[in-house]
């Protein structure tokens, strides 16, 4: 068996110092101490804990400098007999913790071995088998352990006279009360854990809700092309016939017929490629909702951390006068996401504005998105909604952006959802308007 001797050690050396911090009952040399707290914690919070190395080391260590201590204080040396006791207690708390740790290592094992079993599957989730055993069983068992201990220690320091009524209720208090300072330390561990694992889950979950608004967005532009390509393939074939029925070499013929078919085989393709990202959206969209709220905490939350990797400081203002369920959070997400990333991409300070403000207007919701970024010129009003015009580019890199990002908002906001997007911008102050119909999105939740 490898024993960590330098683990074992330093759990031990604190058990020693802690044994210090003790009241002595019913006798002078009956001391209480918070030591076994310790202990008792350590054994469940720690995996893999030395339990057997650090009981031997503690017991011995604690004997040890009490009588240093005594000799200390009263310049004489007491006999060992005075303090053996002590490594009684700790001896027997210690192998009495060990037989049910190990006890119910070997309940998990046996009952994830049988249940897998009799499902007869090996990916079988057994994860509620380390709930076992709760922490009220926990408390009692610990008690007993803890009485146990101390009335044997009791037994060897005053033999017959350990059964008095007085001293059995008050070890049995201690014990218990010892043993609930230990399950409230577990207790607030746990709970720790949990709030760790609900923050954890809700960052993943917002993770996840923002790639499924881009996968989203990327299937409205993949529609798109499928237009294009279909077009393009029309127009190969028409071109093929042409050339047929005129004067000119058949290789030019054959060639424009084999680019025709090519242009079909990329579209089968792409179709099956889009069938089956979409069925996985489709699965996905269609169990869940937000509320507008959450939308935009959301994209502010990520705005902030795109903003910390481009080395800006964000000031994000968010006014929301009407907050209602949708079911179209990742065609929202997808929207104001471009519109967002746009506007923090563009600023040439150091230090951006961002503003939502959402509001209900007759039978539409008005969501108004502006920036303190340096405008949108004149001359790229007209154009700037359409896909492949882009005003970013790399010099060092000499990479020019998609420019699918507001193309995208007007496909979405004018086709998906039956809205409109208006812009307004001068230097300092860009303002997109975007309405949309509040029965597109809006969900009665039941």
């Amino acid at each position: 068996m490898n024993i960590p001797i330098k683990k074992s050690c330093f759990y031990s050396a604190v058990i020693i110092i802690l044994s210090q911090l003790s009241i002595s009952l019913f006798t002078r040399n009956f001391q209480l101490s918070v030591a076994v707290i310790f202990l008792s914690a350590m054994t469940f919070l720690i995996q893999d804990f030395p339990l057997i190395p650090v009981t031997v080391l503690s017991a011995v260590g604690v004997c040890s400098l009490r009588m240093l201590l005594a000799w200390i204080v009263t310049d004489t040396t007491a006999p060992i007999s005075r303090y053996f006791p002590e490594m009684t207690f700790y001896l027997c708390y210690g192998f009495l913790l060990y037989i049910y740790v190990k006890n119910i290592t070997s309940w998990k094992s046996s009952g994830k071995s049988f249940f897998r079993k009799l499902t007869q599957r090996k990916d079988i989730d057994t994860t509620a088998f380390s709930e076992y055993p709760n922490r009220n069983h926990t408390l009692l068992v610990l008690t007993v352990i803890d009485y146990v201990a101390n009335f044997l220690e009791l037994l060897v320091r005053l033999d017959i006279s350990a059964f008095h009524i007085r001293l059995q209720t008050g070890i049995f208090l201690t014990a218990f009360f010892r043993s609930c300072v230990v399950w409230l330390i577990l207790t607030l561990f746990e709970k720790y854990r949990m709030l760790l694992l609900k923050k954890e889950h809700e960052e993943r979950y917002q993770r996840l809700v923002l790639l499924i608004s881009k996968l989203n967005g990327e299937m409205v532009w993949m529609q798109k092309n499928t237009l294009l390509i279909e077009e393009t393939m029309n127009h190969s074939y028409k071109l093929y016939q042409e050339l047929t029925e005129a004067d000119v070499p058949a290789e030019l013929s054959t060639s424009a017929l084999a680019t025709a078919r090519d242009i079909h085989e990329i579209k089968k393709e792409y179709l099956l490629i889009m069938r089956g990202i979409s069925e996985a959206l489709n699965e996905e969209v269609e169990q869940d909702g937000m509320y507008l709220e959450e939308i935009f905490t959301l994209l502010k939350t990520s705005m902030f951390t795109l903003a910390d990797s481009m080395d800006k400081t964000l000031n994000f203002k968010f006014i929301c006068k009407t907050n209602f369920y949708t079911s179209k959070h990742y065609e929202l997400l997808s929207i104001f996401r471009n519109l967002l990333i746009n506007a923090l991409e563009a600023a040439q300070e150091q230090t951006v504005t961002l503003m939502i403000s959402i509001f209900s207007q007759d039978e539409a919701v008005i969501f108004k998105i502006t920036d303190d970024g340096p405008g949108i010129p004149v001359e790229y009003k007209d154009e700037i909604f359409n896909t492949g015009f882009s005003t970013k580019i790399n010099f060092e890199t000499g990479e020019v952006s998609r420019g699918i990002g507001l193309g995208l908002v007007k496909d979405l906001v004018e086709k998906r959802l039956g809205g409109s997007i208006e812009l307004a911008s001068v230097p300092g102050n860009t303002t997109f308007t975007v309405s949309i119909p509040k029965n597109q999105i809006e969900v009665i939740k039941s």
